[in-house]
């Protein structure tokens, strides 16, 4: 169930919520800190007011008047005729000849309008139940078709084959990723083998004792969404397609704060096998082959073999196109992800990979380190901040979880920048339909992690801003709509922004900025990177984001 409000948790503690509700409550405390919490205070405050009438009891002046005897009362009223009973009652009324002849209708009455309020109750679930039958029977009529499954958590990005579907091979981070879902999807009895399907939906649904449905059209397609009260799913949605009710994705919420989102994407085509014959092959002729040189295409495929292992993030590695081949070079970079490196490259043509040990060399890319804020020292909001917080221990946390939040927001940032570098507009323009797809893909699943970091960020700074000072600001100008390009290197200008403010306030790094005001112009610098990356995420143009996966893939 969603969070009860004061009222509901005020009547739970004096057990006057009916027995269903309460039960709904009660798991939901025992599974809710912060309600659990709030239930806490309430009976904390309803015990101080006892105190407190108790207290001044002792002090308040004698009633003028004395106490009305009550008891006298009670036998004045037992004293009365006693009156005759409902059921009584009831019984010489129905012996009337009134009565009896509206006795039936008003019967049929009362059947039909409990009929109406129990469909309307049970319409969610009703209007769920046969969309879904709909749709299972929609999958069995559709021919079967090869598709990839992508997998998105908090902290990571997988993909794996679906039924059907070309296999791959997958890193080893990627296999850990796969089998910790698997083990989510079983305890919470959920088929893993084709999890985005209506006919799962509907099996795991149909296990469930006590449910709550929402069902919404949103134009184009449908979403169900299904909240069970116990097990270890605790809400699951699924989007089918308006026109021939076809998954698209799925978000499911299991119990320990976990969400994983499934999108289905198309998996590269398989070429047929030839078609046997009986006469012997004719002998291949002599084709020339010309000296094969790398194009901008081939540059792209680098960076996105790159991107799947996570080595445009803040590894030491270098791509440059010379010499009609790629290099894609390092320092320091330890064995291990050297291998990983290489093996994602290892199918690619033109590309040339050199490592080298590091030396005196700086282990974070050169446009990377070179912009890092350095310096040190103390401000007067760091120490206000650990006071408010309750000691600097409390601060120090708080300070790790933004400035490793501020390392990866940066570190997307810079990854979009360089893509908008490599990839002006006039350069984008040479590149094929797939390629420019593939290029936009990138860009999105940088801008997107770039404004979760952000907006997690921005959830901690407000509550603890605002007793410092900061005031957060109105609501920022629209950004129109422009080329992705000049939209990259304003979105890296405000992350820098922020990034400077952020280091400056915690007492991370020391630089020209004045301290008077400091907490209201972070906040102002994250709203604005939060309108960036919305008019970014909002811009027209852009490949849908499942097309331009299977474009990637």
């Amino acid at each position: 169930m969603r969070h009860p409000d004061s009222g509901q948790l005020l009547r739970y503690a004096d057990g006057e919520l009916p027995a269903r509700e309460a039960r709904q409550v009660r798991a939901h405390l025992e599974a809710c800190w912060q309600c659990r919490t709030e239930l806490e205070q309430l009976q904390e405050t309803v015990g101080d007011c006892v105190r407190y009438r108790a207290l001044m009891a002792e002090h308040l002046p004698p009633p003028p008047a004395p106490w009305m005897n009550i008891y006298r009362r009670f036998e004045q009223m037992d004293a009365q005729p006693a009156r005759p009973r409902l059921w009584e009652r009831l019984r010489a009324a129905a012996g009337s000849t009134a009565v009896a002849r509206w006795a039936p209708a008003a019967l049929a009455l009362v059947l039909v309008f409990a009929l109406i309020v129990h469909q309307w109750r049970n319409a969610p679930s009703v209007q769920a139940a046969v969309l879904l039958q709909k749709a299972v029977e929609a999958a069995e009529e559709r021919p079967p078709a090869p598709y990839r499954l992508r997998f998105r958590t908090e902290d990571r990005e997988v993909s794996r084959a679906a039924a059907g579907a070309q296999p791959v091979a997958v890193d080893p981070e990627a296999a850990e990723t796969l089998a910790r879902l698997q083990a989510l999807f079983r305890a919470a009895n959920y088929n893993w083998e084709d999890p985005l399907s209506a006919r799962s939906f509907q099996a795991w649904r149909g296990g469930l004792e006590n449910k709550r449905d929402e069902v919404s059209d949103l134009g184009d397609c449908y979403r169900i969404q299904t909240t069970a009260e116990t097990g270890e799913l605790m809400q699951a949605t699924l989007k089918l397609d308006a026109r021939d009710l076809r998954p698209i994705e799925s978000r499911l919420e299991f119990r320990d704060s976990v969400w994983v989102e499934i999108v289905a994407v198309a998996a590269r085509p398989v070429a047929p096998p030839p078609l046997a014959s009986s006469a012997p092959p004719a002998p291949p002729a002599p084709v020339a082959v010309a000296p094969s040189s790398a194009t901008l295409a081939d540059e792209l495929q680098v960076l996105a073999a790159l991107h799947q292992v996570g080595a445009d993030l803040g590894d030491p590695v270098e791509v440059t196109r010379t010499g009609g081949r790629i290099l894609v070079s390092g320092v320091g970079v330890a064995p291990e992800r050297r291998r990983r490196i290489q093996d994602a490259l290892g199918g690619l043509a033109n590309v040339v990979v050199r490592f080298s040990d590091p030396g005196d060399a700086e282990l974070l890319p050169p446009a990377y380190a070179s912009e890092r804020a350095v310096g040190g020292g103390h401000t007067e909001y760091d120490g206000r901040l650990a006071e408010q917080l309750g000691g600097r221990l409390h601060f120090e946390r708080l300070s790790a979880e933004l400035l490793d939040r501020s390392d990866s927001m940066m570190a997307r940032a810079y990854a979009l920048r360089r893509l908008a570098q490599r990839f002006p507009q006039e350069a984008e323009d040479r590149l094929s339909a797939g390629d420019r797809e593939l290029l936009h893909e990138l860009g999105r699943e940088h801008a997107e992690a770039l404004g979760e970091h952000a907006a997690a960020m921005e959830r901690i700074l407000i509550p603890a801003m605002e007793p410092l000072g900061g005031t957060p600001p109105g609501a920022p100008p629209a950004i129109a709509p422009r080329p992705w390009q000049p939209a990259a290197e304003e979105i890296f200008r405000s992350a820098r922004r922020v990034e400077t403010l952020l280091a400056a306030m915690l007492g991370a790094a020391s630089g020209e900025v004045p301290a008077t005001g400091l907490p209201s112009e972070l906040l102002a610098a994250m709203a604005e990177l939060r309108v960036r990356v919305e008019a970014w995420e909002d811009r027209r143009g852009a490949p849908p984001a499942r097309e331009a996966g299977a474009a990637r893939r």
